[in-house]
């Protein structure tokens, strides 16, 4: 069997490296499966809490933020990645169901909540720290005000934070994933920029 551990707080191009690692995919294979909008639809077909939203034109990749961190077992390297996903996507789904009834009357979409959840996730380090920046995040929303996040920018220019340096051209590029960036007012990233954790969520 392969054993995979998925750390929380990590984008979909680190899922990818591990799934090569670990098993007989290379990370082409993640990354066409992302692309593939028939194998997206039957997803949003068999799940719930997934939406058109992932469909979005400017998602740099569909279940980012989707994929629930944790250690999973596959019974060998041949494993594709379709499988390795819909193990994955049904513990994600196990976990939200416990919360299905508060997201439904909940005025975010489940989309928005990972989102959410994605920014905390890399923001803070305790739980504490995460409903103080959640909390913070939302008033500027209501003010109009942009949310000014580093981890989402650097997400935008699919830069890892600590590689380098971001541009002050960069900083103010306009880019749905950029809260630094003009026209992003009282807006959330257009997608989650990492797979939170559960205390995130």
């Amino acid at each position: 069997s392969v054993k995979i551990t998925f750390i929380e707080g990590k984008n979909m191009r680190y899922i990818a490296k591990m799934i090569a690692e670990n098993t007989n995919n290379t990370e082409e294979d993640v990354f066409e499966l992302l692309e593939n909008e028939n194998y997206i639809d039957s997803l949003i077909e068999k799940y719930w809490f997934i939406t058109d939203e992932i469909k979005q034109k400017d998602i740099y990749y569909p279940l980012e933020g989707y994929l629930l961190p944790d250690t999973y077992v596959f019974e060998h390297e041949d494993v594709n990645v379709k499988n390795i996903f819909n193990v994955i996507l049904n513990f994600t789904e196990k976990y939200l169901d416990t919360f299905k009834e508060d997201i439904e009357n909940n005025n975010l979409t489940v989309h928005q909540i990972l989102t959410m959840a994605s920014l905390a996730e890399l923001e803070g380090k305790s739980l504490e720290d995460r409903k103080e920046i959640v909390g913070v995040f939302f008033n500027r929303i209501y003010d109009g005000m942009s949310l000014g996040s580093d981890v989402s920018t650097y997400y935008a220019f699919k830069v890892d934070m600590g590689e380098r340096d971001l541009t002050v051209k960069e900083l103010n590029t306009k880019n749905p994933y950029n809260t630094r960036g003009p026209e992003m007012g009282g807006k959330i990233p257009i997608g989650p920029i990492c797979n939170p954790s559960k205390t995130a969520i």
